[in-house]
């Protein structure tokens, strides 16, 4: 299966011309709330708790769509399908791959042009 691409150039320019120049706190809110999504991620797996990895993959999955960074929302999917069959190091496994796609996208959406 080919990986997704970074950002969806569709979704940003979209997002660009709605929103004008709301668009960088946008992304500034972004890159904030999936730090903490991603520790929380973090936590649930350490816990062993399948619950906790399939809500917090679903909502960083659902704010990632929204916004283009579609190769983390694939990751996420993907994390929240395991959580959801009760396999938690399977997802936990998948952490590493997560958190570079999202460096990768809060990289690519600072560079994008205004």
């Amino acid at each position: 299966m080919q990986e997704p691409a970074v950002l969806n150039d569709g979704v940003i320019a979209e997002l660009r011309d709605i929103m004008g120049g709301d668009f960088e706190t946008l992304v500034e809110s972004y890159r904030q709330d999936g730090r903490q999504r991603l520790d929380a991620l973090q936590q649930a797996i350490r816990e062993g708790h399948a619950e906790g990895v399939r809500q917090q993959a679903h909502s960083f999955k659902g704010s990632s769509g929204n916004l283009g960074a579609q190769r983390v929302s694939a990751l996420c999917l993907e994390m929240e399908q395991l959580a959801r069959d009760d396999q938690v190091d399977a997802a936990g496994n998948r952490l590493a791959a997560l958190e570079q796609a999202f460096e990768e996208s809060c990289q690519a959406l600072g560079a994008q042009p205004a």
